[in-house]
């Protein structure tokens, strides 16, 4: 087998999903790839074998050899040669036999899966929000200065959070932070995509796509708990971080405001029809013991509820202990919402 120096773009355009993904993407995948070359009468991969790589057909003829012996004939510039080749799963059904001298592109199925969920996501997401724009060229700090959640935050209080973000360099499919690990630093994404998973195994499902802007890892920092998601990384990039001490100080403090229960009853005796008191608490936990008034929206199902309510209301959030609370005061904040947490 030959390794090749480098590989060629326009040679992946015709391939299943790079037909779809942008340049953007593609890019970033150019320097995961491994173009190499096999003479004839070479394996590729053997029926049964495990792989970690898809393998793309750039040039030459292949066999594909199935458990009964039926051959399959795949030549590079046949119209059959839009997939990587017998990429079902990471067990091949087939072995792969040259039958003239072949140039190949091969790359960890696992980068090509993170990119291709990402830009399908987005794709999903742009088509629902109209504002979501994901064209390459954002610049972070604007991003982040213009988003709901920095209208709250101090201009001195800017100023010295600009000075202690620390920059860090990420690569693609690294993992940033874990479902279940404990907190202790903020993130904002300089330059890059994520995807956001949550569970495990055959229970992990992808939850969102973010990039250049973006923000992650408070609600961990607020509540004092562990990570509720995992992060991992669908291109290189690098991350603004901030440590827990300083998003306490900077930001956490400034945008996480309360009123008492008492301030509370006097709004709602003024007849303030503008403010609606949520407990988001779980279901089980509202229904046993509850404030008169009060909506239940779950905490893992705020983000999602978002979407339906309104911001001309004043919202007042409830839970038992206030870290709940606090992080759902925290997150519709930064969605642009007016919400203070109970103190009880």
């Amino acid at each position: 087998m030959t390794e090749s120096s480098s590989i060629d773009i326009k040679h992946l355009e015709g391939f299943i999903p790079f037909d779809y993904l942008t340049t953007a993407c593609i890019q970033d995948l150019a320097s995961q790839f491994r173009p190499h070359e096999l003479d004839k009468g070479k394996i590729l991969f053997k029926r049964g074998s495990e792989d970690q790589e898809c393998h793309f057909l750039i040039s030459g003829e292949i066999d594909l050899a199935d458990d009964n012996f039926n051959i399959s004939k795949i030549a590079a510039d046949s119209e059959d040669n839009y997939l990587a080749l017998d990429n079902s799963s990471q067990i091949h059904r087939t072995s792969a036999i040259t039958t003239t001298p072949c140039e190949f592109y091969s790359i960890n199925r696992d980068y090509l899966d993170l990119v291709t969920t990402w830009s399908q996501l987005a794709e999903d997401m742009e088509e629902q929000d109209p504002d979501f724009d994901d064209s390459a060229g954002l610049d972070w700090m604007d991003a982040l200065l213009t988003s709901p959640l920095f209208s709250q935050v101090p201009a001195a209080n800017i100023q010295k959070l600009l000075v202690r973000f620390n920059e860090v360099e990420v690569s693609i499919g690294q993992q940033i932070i874990k479902e279940g690990d404990s907190g202790e630093e903020f993130y904002v994404i300089k330059e890059g995509r994520a995807i956001v998973t949550q569970g495990d195994g055959h229970k992990e499902k992808t939850v969102a796509a973010i990039q250049t802007g973006a923000c992650f890892g408070e609600d961990a920092l607020i509540a004092e708990s562990v990570r509720n998601a995992t992060i991992t990384m669908a291109s290189n990039g690098s991350l603004m971080v901030l440590g827990k001490q300083d998003f306490d100080e900077l930001l956490k403090k400034p945008i996480i405001k309360s009123i008492t229960l008492e301030e509370l009853y006097i709004q709602m005796d003024e007849g303030d029809s503008g403010t609606v008191l949520i407990d988001v608490r779980r279901q089980q936990e509202f229904r046993h013991d509850r404030l008169k008034g009060s909506e239940n929206v779950p905490l893992n199902h705020l983000r999602e509820k978002l979407k339906n309510m309104s911001k001309d209301f004043h919202y007042v959030v409830c839970c038992d202990g206030g870290r709940r609370s606090e992080v759902a005061a925290y997150i519709m904040t930064e969605s642009g919402f007016n919400a203070v947490c109970l103190i009880r």
